[in-house]
């Protein structure tokens, strides 16, 4: 039986409020940077692009990400013992996997924009309020690893996030096996058909 407090918190059965509120705030984040960025590399300076770029500037939504993601893992963490079970054998071990991905990009494809931003000398800037200054001088060693694996980990990023969609739907749709239900609160007891 659900309460009231039990409402937030992991259980075997689902994911609580908490855990499917990250989830899909992530989500949205996601979609709205890689919006930016596609609408920018497709349309260019446009009306629309510079819309976006208004609502989701992509260093503010990158910042807002990684300490989404950060948030995320720590509840993940406290929540671990809770949380309803991977699926058994080489299934679960591929989907513990591929969430472990995530994280990682997660917060690292930021965490070396942000490197880079700094090493460039500019200031870091989240909606209009300056959370780094300026810094002196170019620093080239800041720079490198973002200038190397920002792109290229976005990218997978992008392909993972493809395959979890589609995994979600075969859950849904072929295996009928309750998966999908439990990110959207349902419980697992009642099979995702």
């Amino acid at each position: 039986m659900t309460t009231p407090a039990n409402r937030w918190r992991d259980t075997p059965d689902r994911y609580g409020l908490i855990s499917r509120l990250l989830h899909w705030l992530t989500a949205a984040q996601v979609i709205l940077l890689f919006g930016v960025l596609l609408a920018w590399k497709g349309f260019g300076e446009h009306p629309v692009t510079l819309l976006l770029a208004r609502i989701g500037p992509h260093g503010s939504l990158g910042a807002m990400l990684l300490v989404t993601t950060l948030l995320r893992a720590i509840w993940a963490y406290r929540q671990r013992h809770h949380r309803p079970p991977r699926p058994p054998g080489v299934g679960g071990l591929l989907a513990r996997s591929v969430h472990l991905a995530f994280y990682t990009l997660l917060i690292l494809i930021p965490a070396l924009a942000i490197l880079r931003q700094y090493g460039r000398g500019g200031h870091l800037i989240f909606y209009g309020m300056e959370l780094l200054p300026e810094a002196e001088r170019e620093i080239a060693w800041m720079m490198a690893p973002a200038d190397l694996l920002h792109s290229p980990l976005a990218w997978l990023l992008l392909a993972l996030i493809a395959g979890h969609v589609a995994m979600a739907l075969a859950h849904r749709l072929w295996l009928k096996d309750g998966i999908l239900a439990r990110m959207l609160g349902s419980p697992q007891a009642t099979r995702d058909t």
